[in-house]
């Protein structure tokens, strides 16, 4: 059985919720964690900001018109049906969370990578030990739709494909037992993707607010026994404390 890959996100170098984190993690697993797979089958929950929405579509549909897949499937689970395989490896990380003591991001790497037996959960940090960056976050939304346009009613749809056999289009299904619809999502019939060339650029995450970081100091930081884990999670802002209204 292949290992669950895990990505946990230091608050401060977590940019947002929405299609450019997700697309950014999930670009990176296929290039770093994928076995040159040429036939995807994925599977998200009905999350309209961050799964079920046209930014994650057109990635899919770029993955299979530069050649880096022949077909990838993506299938939604229905309203009511929101637990698959995965989550039952993050029971486990829950587990072994419950009965550890967790006051910095590197702990919780080691629980993470302890959770089982066998070696099924694995981490991937955000940043090496020399603190610079394994993971990029590009601004895919906006570079996408250079390329492709949305696709209508994309939310009464559960079940997506796309092959390199239809260019530019996705086979859509509004259930596994109904008839599927072919829809072009390409803007221009000679369009010429350059995946290796032109790419999204690269933004950063803000980090911590100078509330933030004095809440953490002020509130938290008494919490953590060690010196070491108080400096690492919690230490003194360099930064004046925030006028805002705590």
């Amino acid at each position: 059985m292949e290992p669950h890959s895990n990505y946990p996100l230091d608050e401060g170098d977590f940019p947002a919720k929405g299609a450019d984190t997700v697309i950014s993690l999930l670009d990176h697993y296929f290039e770093h964690y994928g076995r040159k797979e040429k036939h995807a089958l994925l599977t998200a929950d009905n999350c309209v900001g961050q799964n079920k929405n046209n930014a994650i579509l057109q990635y899919l549909l770029y993955r299979v018109m530069t050649g880096r897949h022949k077909s990838i499937t993506l299938s939604f689970m229905l309203v009511g049906h929101t637990k698959f395989s995965p989550d039952g490896y993050f029971g486990l990380i829950k587990k072994k969370y419950r009965r550890s003591k967790v006051y910095t991001y590197h702990q919780l790497v080691d629980v993470l990578n302890s959770s089982t037996n066998g070696k099924f959960n694995v981490c991937q940090t955000f940043r090496d030990a020399d603190q610079d960056r394994n993971v990029q976050f590009r601004r895919w939304s906006g570079w996408l739709k250079k390329y492709f346009r949305e696709l209508p009613g994309i939310t009464g749809y559960q079940h997506f494909r796309f092959t390199a056999a239809s260019t530019g289009k996705v086979v859509v299904k509004q259930y596994a037992d109904t008839e599927e619809k072919t829809i072009s999502l390409l803007k221009g019939k000679k369009l010429q993707l350059r995946g290796d060339v032109d790419y999204p650029e690269i933004f950063s995450a803000k980090g911590l607010t100078a509330k933030r970081q004095w809440y953490l100091y002020d509130a938290i930081r008494s919490h953590i026994p060690n010196a070491v884990d108080k400096d690492t999670t919690a230490p003194k802002p360099k930064v004046p404390r925030s006028k805002e209204k705590e």
